[in-house]
């Protein structure tokens, strides 16, 4: 994590899972794909310039936000979380607008194109 900003991400040790790493992204007002991506080039310490992290490959960033956006009755999903891999890291993006990073399993930042959804 060598960015000149204010680092998006805070560790979360007790979210360590399988001897990797939790960092937490707290809901900020951005939307979850950007917060994604953000949030992995901070972990990974990769370069979303370089098309490294595009996080299109993964999953569809725009449904991604759908999925936990305020619906008609003015309430988005309270329950659920996707969870996906993208730069080696894992990603689980929850419905109450809480986003968890866990750093790359094998340093290398490989993308796995894996996803899953559960309530």
């Amino acid at each position: 994590m060598t960015r000149d900003t204010e680092d998006l991400t805070e560790r979360a040790p007790s979210l360590d899972q399988n001897g990797r790493a939790a960092y937490r992204v707290a809901p900020n007002g951005r939307s979850p794909s950007t917060n994604v991506i953000e949030a992995v080039v901070e972990v990974a310490d990769c370069d979303p310039l370089a098309g490294d992290c595009v996080l299109y490959d993964v999953i569809d960033p725009d449904a991604l936000d759908r999925l936990f956006a305020d619906r008609d009755a003015g309430t988005g999903l309270t329950a659920g979380k996707v969870v996906f891999s993208l730069q080696g890291c894992r990603i689980e993006a929850c419905a109450d607008g809480k986003l968890v990073v866990h750093e790359p399993h094998d340093g290398h930042g490989e993308s796995n194109t894996s996803a899953a959804w559960s309530a």
